[in-house]
């Protein structure tokens, strides 16, 4: 299988979104379009078809099939990923999705380059929050008065500040390059958070980062 290529199914029942999604890939030669489907059934009957496929929806479309057909979906097939295009009224509803499995977020913001390097991240690591997603997010978790639990402060403010841009899918270099600091600067910083983290590697990050990404 090529590494490099990300196969992708649709499913919604709009034709309006199907037309928009298909437009967002239609120039992305890295993208393959297998199937577009319209109801949690059709999607059920693709499993096993692909190994490993991202499945990209709408949150209302999500909402309409319910909780127990998605679960049921992703428990079929641990290596099918489901993401959503949302918009900025649904940021509230990211905690209800996550527990649903769902693992990749793109907003109105997201660029063609960005949908792809989201889809990669998905497929590599099983997450993708777009930036301004990402931003949004924290900033809802942390409530109002922006407190953390005691326990989550060990962070010290530049490392929140340079998880939140590895989580949004920042390399060193481009993280050092916004935060005017060297990369490596940034390098220890992001060492001293795995240290922090208990992980090795950004792949282990990106996955124990979303039980403690509400804290964040």
């Amino acid at each position: 299988m090529d590494e490099k290529q990300i196969d992708l199914i649709i499913a919604d029942d709009s034709n309006i979104v199907i037309d928009c999604f298909r437009n967002w890939i239609k120039d992305v030669p890295e993208i393959r379009l297998i199937a577009v489907v319209h109801k949690h059934e059709e999607l059920m009957s693709l499993i096993g078809l692909e190994a490993e496929v991202i499945v990209l929806s709408s949150y209302q479309w999500i909402l309409k099939q319910g909780k127990t057909s998605i679960n049921r979906i992703i428990s079929k097939n641990d290596k099918m990923s489901i993401a959503l295009s949302l918009g900025s009224n649904n940021y509230e509803s990211i905690n209800r999705l996550l527990e649903m499995g769902i693992r990749g977020f793109f907003g109105d913001l997201t660029t063609a380059e960005e949908l792809v390097k989201g889809l990669y991240d998905i497929k590599k690591y099983n997450y993708f929050m777009a930036p301004e997603i990402l931003s949004e997010y924290i900033r809802i978790s942390k409530g109002e008065n922006g407190n953390y639990y005691p326990e989550k402060s060990e962070l010290t403010n530049r490392e929140r500040e340079i998880l939140e841009l590895v989580l949004a899918g920042k390399s060193s270099k481009e993280i050092a390059r916004r935060l005017n600091i060297s990369k490596r600067t940034v390098d220890g910083h992001r060492a001293n958070i795995n240290n922090k983290f208990s992980v090795n590697n950004t792949a282990q990050l990106y996955k124990k980062a979303l039980t403690y990404l509400s804290f964040l």
